[in-house]
């Protein structure tokens, strides 16, 4: 089960990214998803309302969708008077440069941001992604409990943090930072599932499938989720769920033209066949 479970992250992965640790939230991911990229441009060119349009409609499509969630923060930091319109600007110059595989340069701009204003947590948490990205755990986790240090209640930092601590096989430190993301943003996608993918692979699969039913609350419409939810039925011996939330994923693979998703399928679609074949035979 523990190779079949994986740790399912809506996340970014920064274009240089040599480290198999992908991380969320505030990382704005390098995708060919045409709203946010378009938005991010938006954005460090000053155009906040055209940005804010493209994040706004990239989430109705996509609920769980990190950069859309955070850009909106931004924006919100601004027309709340936390930042100005130039140093929001530059942020998004920074994340310009971090869609665009140019590390170094996003680096030295919210390196800048944060001279310029240390007291505003956003970039040391994009810091932190961009070294997690690059395999320096140690720089990584020092920018990220720096941004929790400032804003307490940062509960995109906390996730970061879990995640850092659940790539490092340290899965109790990573339960408790998700469960702090949990008790400032009750409804973090990405915090339910990775917390149901521990306890999945720990063997502890009716906790897991309540964390993936929660999950299935907030979007209906991700199926890697009914997926990871029905390896938890089948390795709890919950047969019928197991059938019924593969076939959903099934659907929604489909429709969405993953086929690397329907081959997972497939390997427990056969199974599912001899479940049924050996259960009429024994009738």
């Amino acid at each position: 089960m523990k190779q079949k479970m994986r740790i399912y992250q809506l996340a970014i992965s920064v274009l240089l990214c040599i480290s198999v640790i992908v991380f969320a939230r505030d990382s704005f991911a390098q995708d060919t998803n045409p709203n946010y990229r378009k938005g991010i441009e938006y954005a460090a060119e000053g155009k906040f309302r055209e940005a804010q349009g493209w994040f706004e409609d990239n989430l109705k499509s996509n609920k769980s969708d990190s950069t859309s969630i955070s850009s909106l923060g931004v924006i919100n930091d601004l027309n709340d008077g936390k930042i100005t319109d130039v140093y929001a600007r530059s942020f998004f110059a920074g994340l310009n440069h971090l869609q665009n595989g140019k590390i170094e340069e996003a680096l030295k701009e919210m390196e800048s941001l944060i001279e310029s204003k240390p007291g505003y947590p956003r970039p040391y948490n994009v810091v932190g992604v961009v070294y997690a990205s690059l395999g320096d755990r140690v720089k990584s986790k020092e920018y990220f409990q720096k941004a929790v240090e400032i804003d307490p209640e940062y509960s995109v930092a906390y996730f970061n943090l879990a995640l850092l601590y659940q790539s490092s096989a340290q899965p109790e430190e990573a339960l408790k930072y998700y469960e702090k993301t949990l008790s400032l943003d009750p409804k973090c996608f990405d915090a339910i599932i990775n917390k149901a993918a521990i306890y999945a692979s720990r063997g502890k699969y009716s906790e897991a499938i309540q964390f993936y039913q929660n999950a299935i609350k907030i979007d209906q419409n991700n199926p890697e989720v009914y997926y990871n939810l029905a390896l938890a039925y089948y390795m709890s011996d919950q047969l019928v769920r197991f059938r019924d939330n593969l076939l959903k994923a099934k659907e929604l693979y489909q429709r969405n033209g993953d086929t690397a998703g329907l081959e997972k399928v497939a390997e427990y679609m056969n199974k599912m066949e001899e479940i049924e074949n050996k259960a009429r035979r024994a009738r």
